[in-house]
């Protein structure tokens, strides 16, 4: 299992709006069932996503130490994507409060009413791969393990991901009047703070796949 993606993996598990859902779905009848299956559908779609980049990954010969060139190309094309990411994010201009809707649930909260809902929206939230999770199956790819290694690797590199929605899923279902009010703290400092740690996530790890892309093509 190699090291690099599990730390991918972890940069890539900071997700704040998944955070919002799952207090969201915290509140309210069918507790448990609704935020098991919304972890569900995040745990399907991302590791059906990794599976699927695994396969086009391999059958496009991107990988491995006999394909350093185009193998180094996806890294330096990956770590350009998150710099612009970065750069992108310390940009925008924060949009000012409304204090008219302060207060308001959240669409989050209004519309995740059902377990239906719960899977369509932890599908939703993971369906779209982020840069760092491709970079982290990618690290998979190039390792050339075994068929049955490189899914267990993966399962692996899926449940780290997650980490921040899986934990608080069994904080919810195991006292969940307690960890409400933890996990809505929680989630008040990532809103405070997502735009710092979404810049440094992404302009370090962008930085860290561009001198590997380089040292693979200049190697």
């Amino acid at each position: 299992m190699p090291p690099q993606a599990l730390e991918l993996a972890l940069a890539a598990s900071i997700y704040p709006p998944a955070v919002l859902a799952v207090i969201a779905l915290g509140r309210g009848e069918q507790l448990k069932s609704r935020v098991f299956v919304f972890v569900l559908g995040a745990l399907l779609v991302t590791y059906a996503l990794g599976v699927l980049m695994l396969v086009v990954l391999n059958e496009l010969g991107a990988t491995g130490p006999h394909h350093w060139a185009p193998s180094a190309t996806l890294d330096l094309a990956l770590g350009v994507a998150l710099l612009s990411l970065a750069v992108h994010l310390r940009r925008k201009p924060l949009g000012p409060k409304d204090p008219a809707k302060q207060g308001e649930p959240s669409k989050i909260a209004r519309y995740l009413e059902s377990r239906r809902l719960a899977f369509v929206l932890g599908v939703t939230l993971y369906v779209l791969p982020s840069p760092i999770y491709i970079a982290a199956v990618k690290t998979l790819a190039d390792a050339q393990l075994s068929k049955s290694g490189e899914l267990l690797a993966l399962l692996v590199t899926v449940a780290v991901m997650l980490w921040l929605i899986e934990l608080p899923m069994l904080m919810l279902l195991a006292f969940p009047d307690r960890a409400a009010g933890l996990l809505e703290r929680s989630n008040q400092w990532f809103t405070e703070h997502r735009r710092q740690l979404g810049v440094a996530i992404s302009a370090g790890v962008g930085l860290y796949l561009i001198v590997k892309g380089l040292a693979d093509l200049l190697g």
